[in-house]
């Protein structure tokens, strides 16, 4: 009987996936030469290249995504005061967000900044007994180093901030900046510690507080706001919550494991959070909002009413919605109406443990535009969550075929031009195989690239313009017989350059040699083009439109 509930569960999951289709797609592994232990960023850089942190090695690197050759920034393990715990802190080194004027002014940026998150103390007091019934005590810190492009190194930490509690579960320890009413902040994801459950059973579930920082999506200053106290500097003075009659900062509270949070272009800020049993969450995050956990897991459904969520009962679900003014999750990764028949095997559960987010809003691959991508390392899979127009709701779902258990997939990052998925593979674990088991995915401790390879759409200005060098010249604009182009210096050549109708149709490339050079245009009818040059690498460094006449 056992055996044919189980079954049936995952044929329900297995109901509410639908694997995309028409979207061909290669996959490539970037690094074959080594692993990585194990990738919990990656981002795209300015330098084109991939920014990765390794949660268990306490590597920052930059990775060549063409060549998959890796130069280490910094080693940060003598900056924690463990080696083999009990328990490993879950992210160890984690979250890295690189300062906007790194992509505005590349490549001499005025604030050459990159933040990390990294768990770097555990407690060794009589206290903390971390076992198989009690918690583990770590602290975490949020630091602020300066990049040298010449020597490729990380150096000068500034901390933000040291007094964050750390666990064993549920540390989450994403990072994102992005602006609120015009001006840039940092914010990092919390979770909470995993109280409730495991060895944390007795753990104080905090997400309900809004003065301890458990359980949070929590906001800090990019740069010193002139406080006279040491750690207040880095807390905006607007803030929503105080603690201790100071600014705290906690932005948003009522999270479980809050794994992914990254900002839309037009100012949104989306998080994906692993709930317990179902219901993992996409959520929008906004300043001062309670987001229901322990309280409420998923939609206000009442599907845990009468049930525990972090060993705490619950009691009707629906009420505490409306008692906590509890924000609803845009899409869940998949609600189940009755969750406490669920079997105690996680495997089973309708959950597929999010554990990133990214936006892709290229006007490249058809219908992709506007469209959440949540990475999981349950489902060894990269969902496609399709936005309406104003970003508020989920239109449509499905799922990137190519992704399907090649990799337990903790982060994701999207290449400029809209056409290729960066996706980081842990180094353990096990991942739903295509026949609804489960076991250890085909790639472990890599990069894997998955490169778009069918019909693009023709090219808009607003969302296909991209130029991260300020340097970079083109002119004159309009032209008539000549375009000149003028590129930084040391730029690895030979460059190559493409120039396209706005239908997306290729009318003249060519290469060069040198940092300056002219392109022939005399031949080309009058009206507006694209310009794209690519470096020696064959990355995308420059994308421009510019009219003939």
């Amino acid at each position: 009987m056992k055996n044919s509930t189980i079954a049936l569960i995952l044929c329900l999951l297995c109901s509410q996936i639908t694997f995309g289709q028409g979207e061909p797609f290669t996959m490539r592994v970037i690094n074959t030469g080594y692993n990585l232990n194990s990738a919990w960023e990656v981002t795209y850089g300015p330098d084109d290249s991939l920014w990765v942190t390794e949660n268990k090695a306490y590597i920052i690197s930059r990775i060549d995504p063409v060549s998959g050759t890796k130069t280490q920034l910094i080693n940060l393990s003598s900056k924690k005061n463990f080696s083999n715990p009990p328990k490993w802190p879950q992210g160890g080194l984690m979250g890295l967000a690189l300062h906007p004027s790194m992509y505005s002014e590349w490549p001499t940026p005025s604030k050459p900044y990159v933040y990390v998150a990294y768990v770097y103390q555990y407690s060794t007091s009589s206290g903390n007994a971390c076992n198989s019934t009690q918690p583990c005590t770590f602290k975490t810190r949020i630091a602020r180093y300066n990049y040298d492009r010449n020597t490729h190194s990380l150096s000068n930490e500034t901390i933000l901030i040291e007094s964050l509690n750390g666990s064993n579960d549920h540390n989450s320890g994403r990072l994102a900046i992005g602006k609120v009413n015009g001006t840039d902040y940092l914010f990092y994801s919390i979770g909470d510690m995993g109280a409730g459950q495991f060895n944390n059973i007795n753990r104080t579930n905090n997400a309900q507080s809004t003065t301890v920082p458990e359980g949070k999506i929590l906001r800090f200053n990019l740069e010193e706001d002139g406080d006279a106290n040491q750690w207040d500097k880095w807390i905006p003075n607007d803030n929503p919550f105080s603690s201790g009659g100071k600014k705290n900062p906690i932005w948003s509270y009522g999270h479980r494991n809050p794994q992914g949070i990254v900002f839309s272009k037009d100012g949104i800020l989306y998080s994906s959070e692993q709930q317990d049993r179902t219901d993992d969450e996409v959520n929008i995050i906004e300043e001062g909002r309670n987001y229901g956990w322990p309280k409420v897991s998923g939609f206000c459904d009442g599907n845990y009413t009468g049930l525990k969520l972090a060993n705490q009962n619950v009691g009707d679900e629906v009420d505490n919605c409306t008692t906590l003014n509890a924000k609803e999750p845009i899409y869940t990764l998949f609600t189940n109406s009755d969750p406490g028949s669920l079997p105690n095997d996680y495997l089973t559960w309708p959950t597929v443990a999010a554990s990133g987010i990214d936006i892709y809003e290229k006007n490249v691959i058809p219908g992709w535009s506007k469209s959440l991508l949540v990475p999981s390392l349950k489902a060894g899979l990269i969902f496609k969550l399709k936005l309406s127009e104003d970003g508020q709701s989920v239109t449509d779902m499905a799922t990137i075929p190519v992704t399907e258990y090649q990799g337990r997939f903790r982060d994701l990052a999207i290449s400029p031009d809209g056409l290729k998925i960066y996706a980081a593979a842990d180094m353990g674990g096990t991942a739903k195989r295509p026949d609804g088991t489960y076991g250890a995915p085909l790639n472990q401790g890599k990069i894997l690239e998955f490169t778009y390879t069918g019909t693009t759409m023709a090219i808009r200005d607003d969302t296909y313009r991209y130029n991260r060098n300020t340097d970079f010249q083109l002119y004159p604009n309009p032209a008539t017989t000549q375009i000149h182009i003028k590129s930084i210096k040391n730029t690895n050549k030979p460059l190559f350059y493409y120039i396209y109708e706005t239908s997306g149709k290729l009318v003249l490339n060519g290469k060069s040699f040198t940092d300056f050079f002219d392109i022939n245009v005399s031949h080309l009818s009058r009206g507006m083009y694209i310009i794209k040059i690519y470096n020696g690498y064959n990355r995308n460094i420059y994308t421009e439109k510019v009219t003939i006449q």
